[in-house]
This record gives C-alpha cells, sequence and structure tokens, in this order.
C-alpha cells in the first residue's frame, strides 16, 4: 500500500508559525493587507519589528537584522489565514462599537428632540453715556 510520508516542520518554520500567531492575537501590532501584492504585514512599533508574508515567502526585520525565507506556499496561505482572520475579528469588534455609537447618537437626539424647552432670549445691554 502507498502512503504519503507526513514532512515535517523544521525548526525556523515552527519559530515564523508562533510568531505570527503571537502577533496576530496582540492588538497593539498593526495588521495590513496590500490586495493587489497579496502581501499581509505586521508591525509591530514598540519593538520595531515588521513582517511581510507574501505567496512562499517571509521577511522579518527590525532595525538591526532582515531575515528573509523562502517557505511551502501551504505554510504562507496558512499564516495568512491566520492575518486575516485576526483583522476580520477587530474589524467586527470595531462595527459592534460604531453601531452603538450611532445608536447612541440617535437616542440623545431623539432625547433632545422631545424635549419642550423656551427659546433662550438674549437681551442686549446698550449703555448711553
Amino acid at each position: 500500500m502507498f502512503t504519503f510520508k507526513k514532512k515535517t516542520i523544521k525548526e525556523d518554520a515552527k519559530f515564523i508559525i508562533d510568531i505570527v500567531s503571537n502577533y496576530s492575537n496582540n492588538e497593539s501590532i498593526k495588521k495590513l493587507i496590500s490586495p493587489i501584492s497579496d502581501e499581509y504585514f505586521l508591525i509591530d512599533d514598540k519593538n520595531k519589528i515588521s513582517i511581510c508574508i507574501s505567496d512562499g515567502e517571509v521577511t522579518l526585520s527590525n532595525h538591526t537584522f532582515l531575515y528573509k525565507k523562502l517557505f511551502n506556499l501551504s505554510l504562507t496561505d496558512r499564516l495568512k489565514k491566520q492575518i486575516r482572520k485576526a483583522i476580520e475579528q477587530e474589524m467586527q469588534l470595531l462595527k459592534e462599537s460604531l453601531f452603538k455609537n450611532e445608536t447612541d447618537l440617535l437616542s440623545k437626539i431623539v432625547n433632545l428632540s422631545t424635549k419642550k424647552s423656551n427659546p433662550y432670549i438674549i437681551k442686549p445691554n446698550f449703555k448711553t453715556s
């Protein structure tokens, strides 16, 4: 019987998987997508670390070091999917807060519009000498 041998993940790929996983779940990390070039970016401003994931390639850099390596396309696709999922979760939270802000605003305006108030008249204060 013919069976496929499962490939083992190399140590550097494990590190990249862990780094992307940790950064994807961290709200303080910027997550950006370049839709035309299909590149995904994770930017850690505090530690000055940038990660770019493109088709089959991962680039990680800080102010002194650049790590660039070709990986299996399935690995980079999996990393991209993880970043997309994290971005989608953040956007859904943003959407919920925006919708709540909109309904709060409408509620306040309704309350203001139902109140009957006397108009405030400014009386001129003309002094003659």
